[in-house]
């Protein structure tokens, strides 16, 4: 299409005029973990996307909240881990991250017949559906350290769940992958967490690997998932492993595989 040519040849050219400063790039390379286990082409194509990332998405802060270039490639190149294989057009619509300081308050009022039911909770990322990502910056600082907890990967999750129409967990699929095949595994893991978190209580935090917080719903359980899988890939591979090859061939990465590179040689 001729939109494409246009699009891919703008985005060169910015490649070409604006790289990522190479100290910026390093800096985050060090400070986040989980990219280490990527190979030196795969460093290059997220420093690629990275780039093309700060360039098309508009970022507002809010509370008096101010990004300096390091935090705005953090939250980029995070946001730039699951589309590595995809492409930046994935995330095509929607244009701006709003960033709060820390946890911000959820307001909430649902009909329920003649009832109104409030809700107030914390979080620290939400997802407008056809609108903005809305990140807590003290929840992104949590992120990235291989714990499995990344509000930026959580909520880029919701993101590409939606492109399917709707927050149900399942993502629009690509050729050769079975829809059957992805709703028995993750049907099965999700009613086995569920079980699991009834059955525990208020004793599932500190005893279950996975975040109790994915037996929330099934698109929770997808975006919890996710975060693991690039954050604590053995862990989601030995609780679900039908879960963890699903998500191999939709992302397109296999985390446990790749060889090792260290930062110095993926910085250049």
């Amino acid at each position: 299409m001729i939109f494409d040519y246009f699009r891919n040849l703008r985005r060169a050219k910015l490649l070409a005029r604006q790289p990522l400063d190479p100290d910026l790039w390093k800096q985050v390379l060090e400070q986040h973990p989980i990219l280490a286990r990527l190979t030196e082409a795969e460093a290059i194509q997220l420093k690629e996307l990275t780039t093309l990332f700060l360039a098309e998405k508009q970022f507002e802060c809010v509370q008096g909240l101010v990004l300096e270039p390091y935090q705005k490639a953090s939250i980029a190149v995070q946001a730039c881990l699951p589309v590595l294989h995809l492409g930046l057009d994935w995330y095509a619509d929607w244009k701006t991250l709003i960033l709060t300081p820390k946890e911000f308050q959820d307001k909430r009022r649902d009909p329920d017949g003649a009832l109104v039911h409030e809700y107030d909770e914390e979080l620290g990322g939400q997802v407008m559906e056809l609108g903005p990502v809305i990140l807590s910056w003290r929840d992104v600082e949590d992120s990235g350290w291989g714990d499995g907890y990344n509000v930026v990967i959580h909520e880029m999750a919701h993101k590409l769940d939606l492109r399917s129409g709707d927050y149900d967990g399942c993502p629009p699929l690509h050729n050769g992958m079975s829809y059957e095949e992805w709703e028995l595994s993750f049907t099965q893991a999700y009613e086995d967490l569920r079980g699991k978190v009834g059955r525990l209580g208020k004793r599932a935090e500190k005893m279950l690997a996975l975040d109790p917080y994915a037996a929330t719903d099934p698109a929770e359980f997808f975006a919890v998932c996710t975060e693991y899988f690039f954050e604590a890939p053995r862990v989601l591979l030995k609780e679900y492993p039908g879960v963890y090859g699903q998500l191999c061939l939709f992302y397109r990465q296999s985390p446990l595989t790749p060889e090792r590179v260290s930062p110095e040689r993926k910085s250049s």
